[in-house]
């Protein structure tokens, strides 16, 4: 519970059970204290209930209707809370904690000038109020400004000098900042006065696991669960502790604890499953991820940690993966229905990396690949069916025979039928990435998210044909080490990710560096919030490394001026769109910033496409020099193209011209956060808000 009022809440707590059993079943005040409680057990829906029961038998009641919109608060339902404390301030005007708790509304609907507007007012009208400095230093917050938040907690801790959430406040904004031992004097200071506390030794543990010393803060964690029990938060810290220093036994052990209290313990599933996984225990780390989704869906980073262990231990045979590439296939459906074709897409690709065989959904996602207009990608989802079609009823498998020799017809004069090529064997492999990551020592929700993360950006870019992806598996400790391996492995590029997740955001932050002298190309920032939020933001990361790879193929076959390239529909080449020549191995990525060159020795000619196919395109070679240099395999980069809005080129391909510019401009048409309304929080903030 994060509101400064709760202090008040623990101390009448103790004497509300006295008064319940002595107040009459049928007063308002029996269902009020009931419901004061459930608030202190952070049982939000009875609390809200009891409250609600209470204000039925007397509609005037202003504190019920205060702690009504408390609950609500906790229940992130902030409309409703501002309605409930309307009517709260109605039956009990100018008490600071409504207007306190009405701008932390405001700030949750990100309406931060009117917080702003609350916070201001309660300073003006009470100058020594500590509750007010707290919202606008949250204020400080949202907009980046750590520097702003300190100022503010230190000028609440002037007015009250061992206050909890200020000494709390600063001790983790101060780690935030790298001013390690200024959080350990603010730490202890919260140690020396508040030690009866159990959310200090909580916070103390968390900021010593965060620097690394496990020893202290399994010392700290267990002191926050003696002095409370039934803390959650606590043992889950505990239990992250355990497995950052290898103790799996103890982790599951917590877990197995956990999960006895209460079923739907999601953190305490994923931390046991993990800690199996760890101990090699493969089949009970599916079994009980299973389990845990069975409970909650729609964790998207346990789905995706079952999802990876299965892709690498089971038989492809296994009847199981059908069941759970099923998930995948409702969520393409659904995202089918809504006309979202990329998010369609990649769900169905996910299911057939669960479940390849899977004629339903591999039948669904040609379906879509056809409405695209890319029939020759369409007939090769067919045949593939075709190919494992015992599952099929033969009525369906009639009609597939009947479509496949269709189309088949169709494409009699296809490019592929003229050159006699199979496009889909074609290694069109044209940039090569590193994906590498640095990891903090405990994190509250996942536990290894960051490996987790960069093992699904590895996913998202498997079957693009163009790139390669090395991902490693452990994390680096510094620049250095991504660099060296990078320049070992000739790699053009490499990426040092960060991953952060709240309950309810999540961020990736990702700086692409040249590969062959270490300088930064790009920086990625992404943010998203809601449903499938770990999903989205995986196709954002692949959406913005694709935009800065430049379109590369090279010649196929060649006869006389007649050129057949590995270009096609996919990658956005169309009817006279113009493409250089450059001899073999001669394009280079920049030395700095974004694109490739070539050295105008090396460029042997140009080429104006004159017959496109989904994969592969002709045009007519005119060649640079008199004496023709010109042979299979050399390279070509797009010169000029004309993309019209209908025009198609798959969101799983680069898109960018031979310097680095992004031709398709999608991304320009896509909803931003911040116009979206939007607003990123640091992930700090969530820990702050939650100090009572």
């Amino acid at each position: 519970m994060n509101k400064s009022l709760k202090k008040i809440l623990f101390v009448s707590v103790f004497f509300v059970s006295s008064f319940l059993f002595a107040t009459s079943r049928d007063s308002a005040l029996y269902y009020f204290n009931k419901g004061l409680l459930n608030q202190n057990q952070e049982d939000w829906y009875g609390a809200s209930e009891n409250f609600q029961q209470a204000l039925q038998l007397n509609n005037s009641y202003g504190e019920a209707w205060f702690h009504l919109a408390q609950v609500t608060y906790e229940l992130n339902d902030f409309s409703l809370c501002l309605s409930y404390l309307e009517n709260a301030d109605k039956y009990a005007k100018n008490r600071t904690d409504i207007l306190n708790l009405r701008g932390l509304c405001y700030i949750s609907l990100g309406k931060l000038e009117e917080a702003e507007n609350v916070f201001n007012s309660i300073i003006k009208d009470f100058p020594n109020n500590v509750d007010g400095r707290f919202g606008l230093a949250e204020l400080e917050l949202y907009n980046g400004s750590f520097d702003s938040a300190t100022n503010l907690y230190l000028d609440a801790l002037k007015r009250q000098g061992h206050n909890k959430k200020a000494l709390l406040s600063l001790a983790l904004l101060s780690a935030e900042t790298g001013k390690y031992d200024l959080s350990e004097k603010y730490i202890q200071q919260a140690l020396q006065y508040h030690s009866g506390e159990a959310q200090v030794h909580y916070l103390a543990s968390y900021l010593d696991a965060k620097k690394g010393k496990l020893k202290e803060a399994e010392r700290r964690a267990k002191a926050a669960v003696q002095i409370k029990p039934d803390y959650l938060d606590a043992y889950i810290l505990l239990a992250s502790i355990f497995y950052a220093q290898n103790k799996y036994d103890d982790v599951i052990d917590i877990c197995d604890y956990l999960i006895n209290k209460n079923r739907k313990t999601i953190s305490a599933w994923y931390l046991k499953g993990f800690s199996q996984y760890r101990k090699k225990e493969f089949n009970e780390a599916i079994e009980t991820w299973t389990t845990a989704l069975s409970i909650d869906e729609t964790d998207e980073i346990l789905r995706c940690s079952l999802e990876l262990l299965i892709s690498d231990i089971l038989p492809l045979e296994d009847d199981r993966r059908a069941h759970w590439a099923q998930f995948h296939i409702k969520k393409a459906r659904d995202y089918s229905k809504r006309f979202l074709g990329e998010e369609a897409r990649y769900e169905y690709q996910r299911a057939l990396r669960i479940d390849p065989n899977n004629i339903t959904a591999r039948l669904e996602f040609a379906e879509i690949i056809n409405k695209l207009g890319l029939s020759e990608l369409y007939i090769n989802q067919l045949t593939f069916i075709q190919e494992n079609s015992e599952q099929i009823d033969p009525i369906k498998k009639t009609k597939l025979n009947d479509t496949v020799e269709s189309y088949s017809a169709l494409m009699k004069y296809s490019l592929n039928q003229k050159w006699n090529i199979e496009p889909f064997y074609l290694d069109k492999t044209r940039w090569n990435i590193g994906v590498f990551y640095k990891k903090s020592p405990v994190q509250l929700l996942h536990c290894d998210s960051e490996e987790i993360t960069s093992s699904m950006i590895s996913e998202v870019f498997n079957g693009i044909a163009t790139t390669s992806v090395f991902v490693q598996k452990s994390p680096i400790l510094e620049f250095g080490e991504a660099f060296k391996k990078s320049r070992k492995n000739k790699l053009d590029y490499f990426i040092i990710i960060e991953f952060q997740e709240t309950e309810r955001e999540v961020s990736l932050e990702g700086i692409i560096y040249n590969g062959k002298n270490g300088t930064v190309v790009k920086k990625i920032s992404l943010f998203r919030t809601g449903n499938d939020k770990f999903s989205s933001i995986l196709r954002s990361f692949r959406r913005n490394v694709l935009e800065i790879l430049p379109i590369r193929g090279k010649i196929l076959e060649r006869n006389g001026n007649l050129i057949l390239v590995d270009l096609g529909k996919s990658e956005g080449i169309k009817e006279n769109s113009e493409l250089y020549v450059v001899k073999k191995g001669t394009i280079k990525t920049n030395d700095s910033g974004v694109g490739v060159s070539f050295d105008d020795e090396n460029l042997l000619g140009l080429i104006k496409i004159k017959s496109v196919g989904e994969e592969i395109a002709e045009g007519i070679l005119t060649q640079d020099s008199f004496y023709d240099f010109i042979n299979i395999d050399d390279e070509v980069l797009i010169k000029s193209i004309q993309l019209n809005e209908n025009d198609v080129i798959l969101d799983t391909n680069p898109t960018a011209d031979t310097s680095g510019i992004n031709i398709a401009k999608k991304s320009e048409n896509q909803l931003s956060m911040e116009r979206l309304g939007l607003i990123r929080k640091p992930a700090i903030l969530d820990i702050i808000r939650n100090i009572n």
